[in-house]
């Protein structure tokens, strides 16, 4: 465990990193079950999985900047 400010910042943003990789992995899984059925759904949870990438990207360029 970090103990100071910074330390704890880059800690944080490693939990953000790690939970961003969890949603990025259930999206894929949403999308492969229902790219048949829906598409609209489809092309709605691929957003949500660009934007997920989006704020990762910029979390770890915030983190290398720290």
């Amino acid at each position: 465990m970090a103990g100071n400010t910074r330390g704890k910042i880059k800690e944080h943003l490693e939990g953000c990193h790690r939970n961003n990789d969890w949603q990025l992995a259930h999206l894929e899984k949403v999308v492969a079950l229902i790219q048949e059925h829906n598409p609209k759904l489809t092309k709605a949870i691929t957003a949500a999985a660009k934007m997920v990438k989006i704020v990762d990207d910029s979390l770890q360029k915030v983190y290398s900047l720290i």
